[in-house]
Formats: structure tokens, C-alpha cells, sequence
């Protein structure tokens, strides 16, 4: 059997991320073997295919509905058991999930080494508890997002590794999405049942060198030591790490002072020591050509004939999946895109672009806003305040887009 492998997933738009991971890793796990597993398609000679594993039914069986009912994000992380059993058929014994945007500092054996104890392995989005909370991302958003962050994940080729990845495969099959509603989170909310499955097979790390990202910076601090290598302080202990890899998530190239772009207050002005991992980081990423592949658009946010896939559409054939098994959702000749067209529900627009807004018709988002809070106050104003709180309250329910089946239905 063979020992160890890592992998990651992402888009087109993410390659110049993946392969800079890549490089990080294999130059210092020259042991190890890494795979890009791309959820997107090839056009042409858009990319490179040596290490890229592509999408295809002999691993993924009816990935095509997958990709079609998912958004990116979604559709990327329900592959991720898939890629794992994939790679456990090919007799990997360790096996380790890394996201895209993830950059190497160190070897990873002592991840693979727990390995030798445990099934899984699991980091927490935070590990100090505080009574007054100081961390950028809300607790209600982790709660939501579920307390285990899947940016990583190491998983041993044994019979509960198998296990939980057939289990995981099963419910992101169906289960992927990003949704408050049903208590969704992507592959990521279901983890958090993993440690009450299996308590003693499961390991928490509360390695702090391992995943520090945007959602634990407030317990990390970064520090450079007298061998000019990286190492991560624990705030409230003061115990110190090695890095292992950071997470670079929510971080855009084009501006190299934000940590993470959502959070502007978190720039390397306020923490200078992160001004050289960043700098080697972007580096990186430019000489993996992120100015060509940030710019590529992905390939199922379209239907055949370049007509965009709207959100709406997604959750729709969520709702009536199974009136299409046998249809191809993204063919121009298929029965779901002729119920849209026949109910009018396709918008006309064609565009690569990930919103299917022009710059004009985003200007005009807070005029349009305004009149519907106008036309809230003057219903209100009709209907009287009780009346009025139970409308909200209808608009709250109907505001779900698989409710919106009532403008798919013929006899709705």
C-alpha cells in the first residue's frame, strides 16, 4: 500500500492558489504525492492537465446533476469524500485535504504521524475559550458554519475512515448546500457530528500551527524566530508552534495589505510580522499565473448555449430532481430548461462573469431597495401592524428560493 498523498480541489479560477499550494508542499514533502482534482471543465489548452485529476463518472457517478444544483463553492466541496474514496481505492493509507488557498511553511509529518493513532484528524476554527469573544468572525457565524473548519482534514485508509467517507459521500450527494434553513453548511457542518461517532478515533488538534487563518488570528500571533522560520505564539499560553501552513482564505492578490478582504481592519499594517509570508505567498501565486486564471469563468454557471444559470434555477431543480433523472439539466434540449423557458423563467443574459449584473443595473440596487422599504411602510400603513407582522411573516418563508416553485409548477 502506498503511505502518503495530499489533495485539494477548486475551479479554473483557483489554479494559480492550487498550484502555488503545490509547489509549497512537494518542496518540502518531496516524499508525498499531490493531486489537483479540478470541479470545473477544460476547454482546449486552458490549463495544465499533468497532476489534475478531472471529473468523470467512473469515480463520481452523476457528478453532471451535482454540478448543476450546486453553486461553485457547493459543487466543489461536495466532490471532496469522492476525492478521498477515490484515493483510498488507489491504496493511500494517509490521506490529506488541503484547500486551495493554503500555503505550505513546513513538513507535515507530524500530521501524517497522527495518523498512526487516529482515523481523523479535525481543527477547530478556534481553540481558547474567552469570556468576552475578540475573534473577527462572530460565534453565531461559527455556529452556523459549523466548530470545525474542513479548509483541512486527514483521514486514514482503515475500516471507520471508510466509513465516514462513504457516510459523507451519501449525504453531500444530496446535502451540499449552503443553506441556514435546513442547517446546512456545506461538507463542512456534518464534521461536527464526527467526534460524538467516534471519540476515540477522532483527534482535535489544538496544534495552533496547523490552519490559523482570518477566524483564530485574535488567539494566534505570528513570529519570525532567529532561524528566520515562522512560528505561531498561542496569545493567551504563550506555548509556540511551528507553522505548519496558513490559511489564506478570504485573501485577494490584487490587494496585499488585506488579510482577508472582508475584514479590512486586518491588514498587515496592523500585523507587520506577516508582511514576509505574505510577500513569499504572492510570489507564488503571480508565477502561477493568478493574472490568467482569476479571469477564467466557470464552466457550469451556463447552460449549453451560454444562456446563465440563475440560483433560482439551482434550487428549483433541488425541489424536482427527481422528475429529471434522466435528463441532462444543462442541455439545451433537455426537459428542465424547456419547463423554464415554457414558464418564462430564463433571463436572456449570457455572460462568463460570476453575477449576471451589469455595472448600471448594480448602480441602481439601493434605488430599488428604497422602494421596496417605501412599499413595505405604505402596506403597513394600509393593513395596520398586526396584519402587516404576519405578512413579514409569510415573506420570511416565501423568501427561500425552492418556494418560489409555484412559478415552476403548471398546477401551482
Amino acid at each position: 500500500m502506498l503511505e502518503k498523498v495530499v489533495f485539494t480541489i477548486c475551479a479554473k479560477n483557483y489554479l494559480a492558489q492550487a498550484l502555488t499550494l503545490k509547489e509549497s508542499f512537494q518542496r518540502l514533502n518531496p516524499d508525498s504525492d499531490f493531486f489537483i482534482f479540478l470541479s470545473d471543465q477544460i476547454k482546449g489548452n486552458d490549463v495544465p492537465v499533468e497532476g489534475i485529476v478531472l471529473l468523470d463518472n467512473s469515480w463520481i457517478d452523476g457528478w453532471e446533476k451535482m454540478a448543476f444544483k450546486y453553486n461553485v463553492i457547493e459543487f466543489s466541496t461536495s466532490i471532496k469524500p469522492f476525492c478521498f474514496k477515490k484515493l483510498f481505492k488507489q491504496n493511500y493509507s494517509k490521506v490529506i485535504y488541503l484547500d486551495p488557498d493554503i500555503y505550505v511553511t513546513n513538513p507535515l509529518n507530524e500530521i501524517f504521524n497522527f495518523l498512526d493513532e487516529k482515523t481523523i484528524v479535525l481543527t477547530p476554527h478556534y481553540c481558547n475559550i474567552q469570556t468576552e469573544y475578540t475573534g473577527s468572525i462572530t460565534e453565531e457565524e461559527i455556529l452556523f458554519v459549523g466548530i470545525y473548519n474542513l479548509g483541512f482534514v486527514a483521514i486514514n485508509n482503515n475500516l471507520t475512515g471508510n466509513k465516514i467517507i462513504e457516510w459523507w459521500m451519501n449525504r453531500l450527494a444530496n446535502k451540499c448546500y449552503a443553506d441556514k434553513f435546513d442547517a446546512l453548511h456545506v461538507d463542512q457542518k456534518w464534521m461536527d457530528f464526527i467526534p460524538a461517532f467516534f471519540p476515540n478515533e477522532t483527534l482535535v488538534t489544538h496544534h495552533l500551527g496547523i490552519n490559523p487563518a482570518i477566524w483564530n488570528l485574535h488567539e494566534r500571533e505570528l513570529i519570525i524566530d532567529g532561524n528566520e522560520e515562522y512560528k505561531i505564539r498561542n496569545i493567551s499560553s504563550n506555548e509556540v508552534f511551528p507553522l505548519l501552513f496558513f490559511h489564506f482564505s478570504g485573501f485577494d492578490p490584487f490587494k496585499p495589505k488585506l488579510i482577508n478582504r472582508r475584514h479590512p481592519k486586518y491588514n498587515t499594517d496592523i500585523y507587520p510580522s506577516y508582511i514576509p509570508l505574505f510577500d513569499e505567498y504572492i510570489a507564488g501565486v503571480y508565477k502561477n499565473e493568478y493574472n490568467k486564471y482569476s479571469k477564467m469563468s466557470y464552466s457550469f454557471n451556463s447552460f449549453e448555449d451560454g444562456e446563465n444559470i440563475l440560483p433560482l434555477h439551482r434550487r428549483l431543480f433541488r425541489v424536482n430532481e427527481q422528475e429529471y433523472l434522466n435528463d441532462n439539466p444543462f442541455s439545451t434540449d433537455g426537459k428542465f430548461i424547456k419547463a423554464l423557458k415554457a414558464r418564462k423563467l430564463l433571463s436572456g443574459i449570457k455572460s462568463k462573469g460570476f453575477s449576471t449584473f451589469t455595472n448600471v443595473q448594480k448602480s441602481r440596487k439601493g434605488l430599488f431597495e428604497k422602494l421596496i422599504i417605501s412599499g413595505l411602510k405604505v402596506t403597513k400603513f394600509i393593513v395596520g401592524i398586526q396584519y402587516y407582522s404576519s405578512f413579514i411573516t409569510f415573506l420570511n418563508d416565501y423568501s427561500r428560493l425552492e418556494k418560489q416553485v409555484f412559478l415552476f409548477r403548471k398546477n401551482d
